[in-house]
């Protein structure tokens, strides 16, 4: 098993619009967003890093595609959506699950696939976020 190869790397870089490293069999993307959170009357700003990775790359160029985004709560059913709704259909190999408090939900994605199919999915969802 490799690391994705440079042109699968570059296409993933340019869909999500943030660094990626290779090492040690897996490629990890760093992306980052800023995020304002309410509780009662206060706001709070954060920078939360999502969690990106590929790894296990097959001879036919699918991979173990993860991924753990940070979401707020009325967040979630859009960048849902567009997750589900993406063009290219969710592989048969595909998990997801989430985890919930008040003020942020953690979505947990794993899929064996072409990462870059992964990772236009994974830029077409946060740009539901955007509009």
């Amino acid at each position: 098993m490799e690391t994705l190869t440079a042109n699968a790397a570059e296409k993933v870089k340019s869909y999500l619009d943030a660094e990626v490293e290779i090492a040690a069999g897996q490629t990890v993307v760093k992306k980052s967003r800023e995020m304002k959170i309410f509780r009662e009357q206060q706001c709070f700003t954060c920078i939360i890093e999502h969690d990106i990775s590929f790894e296990k790359v097959n001879a036919d160029g699918t991979a173990l595609n993860r991924a753990e985004i940070f979401l707020l709560p009325e967040e979630y059913p859009s960048f849902l959506f567009a997750w589900n709704d993406f063009h290219i259909s969710l592989p048969t190999d595909y998990r997801q699950w989430q985890q919930v408090n008040p003020h942020i939900v953690s979505v947990c994605m794993e899929s064996v696939e072409a990462p870059e199919d992964f990772a236009a999915r994974l830029a077409a969802a946060f740009s539901a976020l955007e509009t």
